[in-house]
């Protein structure tokens, strides 16, 4: 699902220019985020809500264990919405 922002509007010389703003897909948060250990490379998938929650990680190959930081969530949220990406809000 995706979103259109037509405007238009006037230039000094009475032109109309037409803008048509990037289009938006709305991401669920139940959407699996892939993730490797720090440790041994084992890939893993975690939901952006569980992410959202800034939970310890745990490795379930070498149970490896670091927590999720704030940092983390907020460059995955910005590189989302630069690839053109919409996250819901935290209800």
């Amino acid at each position: 699902m995706g979103y259109f922002d037509n405007t238009a509007s006037q230039d000094s010389q009475g032109a109309v220019n037409h803008a048509l703003s990037s289009v938006a897909t709305i991401l669920p948060t139940d959407t699996a985020m892939p993730l490797e250990c720090d440790n041994c490379d084992e890939p893993a998938n975690y939901s952006v809500a569980f992410l959202r929650t800034l939970p310890q990680l745990v490795c379930r190959c070498c149970g490896d264990a670091r927590q999720f930081s704030q940092l983390e969530l907020t460059v995955l949220e910005q590189a989302l919405k630069n690839m053109g990406y919409y996250l819901p809000k935290m209800a």
